[in-house]
């Protein structure tokens, strides 16, 4: 039976001055928002419309080793991707003059990737826990383990068997760094490039039974 039908039948119901109250709790509450529920040192969790969420968030450990792999990653999603389809968050030199100053705006600042994993390194010879990103086939880091222990810690176990049967593991990476427009003396607007680097996020989704 469809929500409309539902209300006008009731409705015909509700004339001989039954309670109202009885239509309201039979309509499902109307989504108000996520709705936070846990945080720790490495993880933000809420309650949202389609399940509860879980978000780690880092930054990649190792890209200044992985500039190579990087700039390949980039290049497929170029030909293949629309994240990466809009330059410089769209903005012209003449709106980077008339709109910022002394702040870089990057090429594809903030972009997405559209293929990304984590894979298990149990014979690195420095961490037996060594948790590598992919880009693709494009090794370019690892989940950081200084500043991020207990992190790592939790994500590992997440992708070694405690992930229970109602959750679910997402994986992205967005790009930071690169070629870059700034305006610095309201003239013109000059072009520099840096180095780049990658922030990772793990989600864990849990639905609802």
């Amino acid at each position: 039976m469809g929500i409309f039908n539902f209300l006008f039948k009731t409705k015909k119901k509700s004339r001989n001055n039954e309670p109202q109250q009885e239509i309201a709790s039979e309509i499902k509450e109307e989504y108000k928002g996520p709705l936070p529920i846990a945080e720790t040192s490495y993880s933000v969790t809420r309650e949202e419309k389609h399940g509860i969420f879980e978000y780690i968030d880092f930054k990649i450990a190792g890209t200044s080793f992985y500039q190579k792999a990087i700039k390949k990653a980039i290049q497929q999603e170029k030909e293949n991707s629309i994240f990466f389809d809009e330059k410089y968050e769209g903005m012209t030199n003449k709106e980077i003059l008339e709109e910022t100053y002394d702040e870089p705006i990057f090429e594809y600042g903030g972009a997405l990737f559209s293929n990304c994993s984590l894979q298990l390194e149990p014979d690195n010879e420095y961490d037996a826990k060594a948790i590598a990103v992919y880009i693709d086939s494009f090794m370019v880091g690892h989940v950081p383990k200084k500043n991020f222990s207990e992190g790592k810690e939790y994500v590992y176990g997440q992708l070694t068997g405690d992930l229970k049967n109602n959750q679910k593991l997402n994986f992205s990476v967005s790009l930071k760094g690169g070629k870059y427009k700034i305006n610095r003396n309201d003239e013109k607007v000059d072009i520099g490039e840096s180095e780049y680097r990658l922030d990772g996020q793990v989600t864990i989704k849990t639905e609802y039974n």
